[in-house]
């Protein structure tokens, strides 16, 4: 009888410790899978493995480890596209042009906005300064060559409304702290907009995603 203590107390002990987790969320090196828009195939949202093989996805290799398809440039060195296959090697085959294991047919790298898309769609990023006076989607567009005719909509992929008066405005704003550190829909003073808009008075409505990171 004198060991049920004993025995209770080991019990309790057991029942406070905490459990192992792992503090690692990086995705480098691995395959991600991707959903889209059905209709304007804009990349909505992205996590690892191979996905369930339906429709509105694609896959990648994340090179840089940031949980998305888009590698081009986040290092500052502009490298880092196609240099790792997935399954451990390259077929070189012109159905897979940017060497990265994944066929072009199923390549996220291939949908607008990303690193093999759509040359006139919108710049990947923009990344107005602490201090800055900046209209983020009218600086996107004249990185991009020149305004278009009609902004359509302009939505948070991923939720929230931060600067959403100003972005649906095109009005310009100051860059404050309070833009640095806000809880974006991608990260800390990161959020991700989708716009959609007409290049022409009556032409074709086009849309791609638009990442906004204050102070980086």
């Amino acid at each position: 009888m004198r060991s049920l203590p004993i025995l209770l107390g080991l019990v309790t002990t057991a029942a406070l410790a905490p459990a192992c987790t792992s503090s690692s969320t990086s995705s480098r090196g691995q395959m991600i899978t991707c959903t889209t828009d059905p209709g304007t195939a804009v990349i909505l949202s992205c996590e690892p493995g191979e996905g369930s093989g339906g429709a509105n996805e694609c896959h990648d290799v994340d090179e840089d480890g940031d949980g998305d398809c888009h590698d081009a440039g986040e290092t500052g060195s502009g490298s880092g596209v196609g240099l790792r296959a997935h399954d451990g090697s390259d077929d070189g085959s012109e159905g897979d042009s940017d060497g990265d294991g994944v066929p072009d047919t199923e390549d996220c790298d291939n949908h607008p906005g990303e690193d093999g898309g759509d040359s006139d769609g919108l710049p990947y990023d923009v990344r107005p300064q602490l201090g800055d006076t900046t209209a983020p989607i009218v600086d996107a567009f004249a990185e991009r060559g020149g305004q278009p005719a009609a902004i359509v909509s302009v939505t948070m992929d991923g939720g929230g409304d931060w600067r959403m008066t100003e972005l649906l405005a095109g009005t310009a704003f100051v860059v404050t702290q309070d833009d640095c550190t806000h809880a974006g829909n991608r990260d800390i003073g990161r959020d991700r907009v989708v716009v959609t808009w007409q290049d022409t008075a009556g032409g074709v409505t086009r849309a791609d995603h638009l990442d906004i990171r204050y102070c980086k």
